[in-house]
């Protein structure tokens, strides 16, 4: 498993999986939760470069598309 410093780059036009990708220019943060989503350039600044966290290195429970939409429980939370 990768850590949070070795993550991809991406640039906008490509189709991506569930995750965080962050701007490389300006830090701006988007959020994608579907698969197969095509990245947009920043809506900041243009940028056309961002830096992934996809959902598996937030939550190594997380696998698959479907997992991102609906989050397995952990703990022992009873909400």
């Amino acid at each position: 498993m990768k850590t949070l410093t070795e993550q991809k780059t991406y640039s906008a036009g490509q189709k991506v999986g569930p995750g965080k990708y962050v701007c490389i220019d300006c830090g701006k943060e988007l959020t994608l939760d579907k698969s197969e989503q095509d990245l947009r350039k920043c809506p900041s600044c243009a940028c056309e470069e961002y830096q992934c966290f996809p959902m598996t290195h937030i939550r190594p429970d997380i696998k698959t598309p479907e997992d991102a939409k609906k989050p397995p429980k952990r703990g022992k939370s009873t909400i």
